[in-house]
């Protein structure tokens, strides 16, 4: 069994680039869905002055 993972900011353009790429790497790579996980937390802001909320996605999975 293989893991791919992928983080993406929590808003809707950030979900939306995050299926995009989840999309694409499906059609690349063609592989049988095991499993997904999912989970939140934060990640310090790209200028430091904060944090911002981010959601990383976990597919288990194996190759045909």
């Amino acid at each position: 069994m293989r893991v791919q993972s992928f983080i993406g900011k929590v808003s809707i353009t950030g979900l939306q680039q995050m299926d995009h790429q989840i999309n694409e790497w499906f059609e690349r790579n063609r592989v049988k869905l095991v499993q997904v996980q999912q989970s939140f937390g934060s990640d310090i802001h790209h200028d430091g002055r904060g944090r911002e909320p981010i959601i990383v996605i976990t597919l288990w999975y194996e190759n045909p």
